[in-house]
């Protein structure tokens, strides 16, 4: 935000060919705020300023640009300065980048890193997309079962700086086996001769690497974690993920379930900045699978004409029934995923849903039947058809809450993404069955 405001003053300063001030500007400013004025430049300017970044700050920088600032950059700079970035870049932020960037490009940048950095860089793009592997950084505190509590202090004084965190230090025994971890504060409430031995716990959450990212986001969430240790198949310490790791994956899965329960292929680009053909590309495939759909519905309608011509007034509350049976859906469906993707229940808990589905169902068709029928005597002055009405819209609130509490976890159990039930399908069915279902009510109450 600062860095936004601050923008005209870097440009006209850019004009200026001022460049001890603006570099003394850009010191006092947080790492954040720095890549918020970085991102708004135009290339050539972004190179100039970037240029002016103290070295240890450059990489901190670089870290929270976007993918076509970062490949600006890169682009731009020398190799020495690409080659400086990159050992400066953590481990999990330098793999994100080799990740997206095209094969070829990857390739040259790793060449770039040290023996050890490039063995690792490929050790952690070998695991599966979306695994905790992808994710890992080696930047955490060991420590030795046989130390004491002065001497962990003195590794933490001396390495912490270049550790993700230091808030948990783990015990680690031969083999790169975890033992337990101990915290930070216990450390520094223990006398300083007493054993690691004597005081780290041994009884630890973990999860394996090739374990899915959303898993060991429930996970943090679940313990309340600011970091999971992550282990080999066999037990071995390979590294940990991080808070803030595991949050960009929360987001990011958030964005992609938004996306479906309004009906639209995922994307990755900020709306702005997404190019209006590569927007229209993402929502028309569901919005003609949908309009498909929907001509079963004009086909029900053209299989009763003869019905609803008999009774002209019954097609009169056709939009009301059908909306409100999509509403209700969509609000059962979106409960029941936001209850999923929490762990506020799980697939064991079927039978309870249904009861809940079937018992929230009634009551809500009831209130809403009622209005319904009132609403028909209002506008026709029939009572027939307010009890054709009444009773076909509570009829279709009750299918519609069951249907939309029950479908995604259909999707669940066969392994698929809840969220693609998304509110417009759901809509859609209810559409479908809410005509069939007001129309057979209507037919026999009316004897057409």
């Amino acid at each position: 935000m600062i860095g936004k405001l601050l923008y005209p003053a870097i440009e006209e300063l850019i004009e200026q060919k001022d460049f001890r001030t603006i570099k003394e500007q850009l010191s006092e400013l947080p790492e954040a705020d720095l890549a918020d004025l970085l991102e708004d430049l135009e290339d050539s300017r972004l190179v100039v300023v970037f240029r002016l970044l103290a070295k240890d700050k450059a990489a901190d920088v670089f870290e929270h640009l976007d993918l076509d600032r970062q490949r600006a950059l890169l682009n731009s700079l020398s190799r020495e300065q690409v080659k400086e970035i990159l050992e400066e870049m953590s481990v999990d932020d330098r793999t994100q980048l080799l990740d997206e960037l095209p094969p070829d490009v990857a390739s040259r940048l790793l060449t770039l890193l040290s023996d050890k950095d490039r063995a690792l860089a490929r050790a952690i793009l070998n695991y599966p997309e979306e695994s905790v592997g992808r994710l890992i950084t080696p930047d955490y505190v060991s420590l030795s079962p046989d130390m004491t509590v002065a001497q962990a202090l003195e590794r933490i004084r001396i390495f912490g700086k270049d550790m993700e965190t230091v808030y948990s230090c783990y015990v680690i025994g031969p083999h790169r086996k975890l033992l337990g971890y101990v915290s930070l504060r216990k450390l520094v409430t223990c006398p300083l001769d007493t054993k690691i031995a004597d005081i780290y716990q041994r009884h630890y959450i973990w999860v394996g690497a090739h374990t899915n990212q959303e898993e060991a986001v429930e996970m943090l969430r679940r313990y309340d974690l600011l970091a999971l240790p992550v282990l080999d198949s066999g037990g071995n310490m390979v590294g940990i993920v991080t808070f803030d790791d595991l949050m960009d994956v929360a987001e990011e899965e958030y964005r992609e379930d938004i996306d479906r329960l309004a009906a639209l292929v995922p994307g990755d680009e900020p709306f702005l900045e997404e190019p209006v053909l590569s927007l229209a590309r993402r929502r028309a495939p569901w919005l003609i699978g949908l309009l498909v759909v929907q001509a079963v519905a004009v086909l029900i309608l053209a299989a009763y004409e003869a019905q609803l011509e008999a009774v002209i007034a019954l097609t009169f509350f056709l939009p009301a029934l059908v909306a409100t049976g999509g509403n209700t859906g969509t609000q059962s469906a979106s409960l029941v995923i936001r209850a999923l993707a929490t762990g506020e229940v799980t697939l064991r808990d079927f039978g309870k849903i249904v009861i809940r589905a079937i018992q929230g169902g009634v009551m809500l068709a009831v209130l809403l039947g009622f209005c319904g029928w009132l609403m028909a005597i209002v506008i026709q002055r029939d009572p027939m058809i307010g009890l054709c009405v009444g009773l076909g819209l509570g009829t279709v609130v009750v299918m519609a809450n069951l249907a939309g509490s029950l479908l995604p976890l259909l999707l669940k159990k066969v392994s698929l993404d809840p969220a693609i039930m998304s509110a417009p399908f759901i809509s859609t069915l209810t559409d479908i069955f809410g005509l069939v279902i007001y129309i057979e009510i209507s037919r026999r109450i009316l004897g057409i």
